[in-house]
């Protein structure tokens, strides 16, 4: 006769040598609790989480903004967008989609058809330095950007190219207006903008750390990149073209970047665009070289975001559907 039934873990207290059944006592052992949580620190763990959780739900301008009557998006589509989809330094989807949510509160709070984009910035700045989010990627460190010039030029411009913000001059019709100062220029949401902004966002509602978009949203833009594709906006073409090229077994560092030199399509647009890569071989191949990694480091990140790629330095694994 067996003294223990194959059900018995049986271990030793590395305090008071006590034997006893682990699967009869998961908090620890028996007779001097050693390994065991009292209930009270239990209790104030489960506190502090959910503290956090509550604390991103209740900020204002983070929670889920109300329905606001909104236009249709134009999408802007140039040469670059065509070959490379979105710019280089557009790598993060939880930067434009924080400034979305705040664009569209004060919308609907100021009751307003549009808003002086400086007067976004400051408060979007004020809402990141208050609740500390710079610490989240895309964001801006506020010591050596005060102002979020990233959030602008990086996040919120590309976000009106793609026909998620509008952007207008308040004075006079000019052909650039990121040029002018950003107490002369108007933003808005969009119909579709504010779509994406309304979705549940795993940072901003439930207080979670790892920036990966809900599946709602991973498959509202994975729809939103798929109509943009047939505007000239190229983006999702070059996230599937990165994808195949990591699922048929490439790493995502030297061969992805060898990948990107090595296309005729890129390499034609950096020749074009700059008259000293067309004069000169050496910085035609440096920019090559800068601007393969910078593209490919986007592109992964933004598969990583939306659950394609692994979400860990340096591994590649695939593991969802594009």
């Amino acid at each position: 006769m067996e003294l223990f039934s194959n059900q018995d873990n049986r271990i030793k207290c590395g305090k008071c040598n006590t034997e006893f059944d682990l699967n009869q006592n998961k908090d620890g052992c028996p007779l001097c609790g050693f390994g065991k949580k009292s209930q009270k620190i239990i209790s104030d763990e489960i506190k502090i989480v959910s503290a956090k959780v509550q604390e991103h739900k209740t900020i204002e301008y983070l929670q889920i903004p109300p329905p606001i009557k909104l236009k249709s998006g134009l999408v802007i589509a140039d040469d670059e967008t065509k070959t490379w989809g979105a710019w280089l330094m557009f790598n993060d989807f939880f930067a434009p989609k924080f400034l979305s949510r705040v664009l569209a509160w004060k919308l609907h709070k100021e009751s307003s058809d549009t808003i002086v984009l400086s007067n976004l910035m400051s408060d979007s700045i004020n809402l990141i330095s208050k609740h500390n989010l710079s610490h989240l990627k895309g964001f801006p460190n506020l010591k050596k950007d005060k102002e979020g010039s990233r959030l602008v030029h990086h996040f919120l411009r590309t976000f009106a190219n793609m026909g998620l913000v509008t952007a207008e001059p308040i004075e006079k019709a000019i052909d650039d207006v990121w040029k002018e100062k950003w107490n002369k220029i108007k933003v808005s949401l969009t119909k579709e903008g504010l779509e994406f902004a309304q979705l549940k966002n795993n940072v901003f509602d439930e207080g979670k750390t790892e920036q990966i978009l809900t599946p709602e949203e991973k498959d509202w833009f994975v729809d939103y990149y798929k109509k943009l594709d047939k505007k000239g906006y190229k983006e999702y073409s070059v996230l599937e073209e990165v994808y195949n090229f990591l699922k048929s077994g490439n790493n995502g560092n030297k061969d992805l970047w060898s990948w990107f030199e090595n296309n005729e399509k890129f390499k034609q647009h950096i020749l074009s665009r700059s008259e000293r890569a067309r004069n000169d071989e050496k910085k035609f191949k440096k920019q090559l070289y800068n601007y393969a990694r910078s593209f490919a480091s986007a592109k992964i990140s933004l598969l990583r975001e939306l659950g394609i790629v692994k979400d860990k330095r340096n591994d590649y694994t695939i593991i969802g559907e594009l």
